[in-house]
């Protein structure tokens, strides 16, 4: 199960970046940054799982970021 819950987020972060590079989505975009959130979230599951801890860092601070690009995305449609 752990497995598969790392591929998974492995591919939300790979459709993220693949949509960004067709330009359907812009760094900017809610999805985007979800798919970051959530793919980030669940590697690190699957990392802390296997005890992987120098590479969880590295998924830590790329939720945080991705979290903040969701609450940067609701300020901005609030203006």
């Amino acid at each position: 199960m752990y497995n598969f819950i790392g591929i998974i987020g492995g591919l939300l972060i790979l459709l993220g970046f693949y949509r960004i590079s067709i330009g359907k989505w812009t760094g900017k975009s809610f999805w985007y940054e979800f798919d970051n959130l959530f793919g980030a979230l669940f590697i690190l599951i699957y990392q802390l799982h296997y005890k992987v801890y120098i590479s969880a860092v590295l998924n830590i601070i790329w939720a945080v970021v991705a979290f903040r690009g969701i609450v940067s995305y609701r300020e901005r449609r609030k203006e």
